[in-house]
C-alpha cells in the first residue's frame, strides 16, 4: 500500500510507472475542487492502464458536506468504497481513534472490506 499526495503531480506518476501496482483507491473530499482533482487523477490512472478499485470520500459531515464521492463514483463508473466522517473523536490522541470510537472503526472496516473485495475481483480477472 502506497499513500500518495493528491493530484497528478510527478510523485504519483513516478510511482505508477516504477512500481507494480494492483489498483488504486482514489480519495476525495466533498468539495467540488477536490472532485475535479480526483477525476483528473482517475483519468491519468486509466491512461496508464492501472485499475481503480474505487473512491473513498474523506472529511464528510456538517462542515464540508457529503455525497460528492458517491456522485463521482457513479459518474466515473467506479465502486464507492465508503466515507470517513470528520468527527470530534479524532481529537483524542491517547490512542488510535479506531480503538476508541466504534463509529470510526465501522467506517474504516467498511472501506477495508470493500477494498479487499475489489482486490479479490482483480485477482480473479487475472486468473
Amino acid at each position: 500500500m502506497v499513500d500518495l499526495p493528491p493530484g497528478t503531480s510527478d510523485a504519483p506518476l513516478t510511482v505508477m510507472q516504477a512500481l507494480p501496482l494492483d489498483g488504486f483507491v482514489v480519495v476525495t473530499t466533498p468539495q467540488q475542487l477536490a472532485n475535479l482533482d480526483a477525476k483528473r487523477c482517475i483519468n491519468m490512472i486509466r491512461k496508464l492502464k492501472v485499475g481503480v478499485l474505487g473512491i473513498v470520500e474523506n472529511y464528510t459531515g456538517e462542515i464540508f458536506g457529503e455525497g460528492a464521492g458517491a456522485d463521482l463514483a457513479t459518474e466515473m463508473d467506479l465502486p464507492f468504497l465508503g466515507s470517513l466522517s470528520l468527527r470530534s473523536d479524532y481529537r483524542d490522541t491517547s490512542q488510535p481513534t479506531v480503538l476508541s470510537s466504534p463509529e470510526v472503526m465501522d467506517e474504516y472496516r467498511e472501506v477495508a472490506e470493500r477494498v479487499k473485495a475489489g482486490l479479490a475481483a482483480l485477482a480473479a480477472d487475472k486468473a
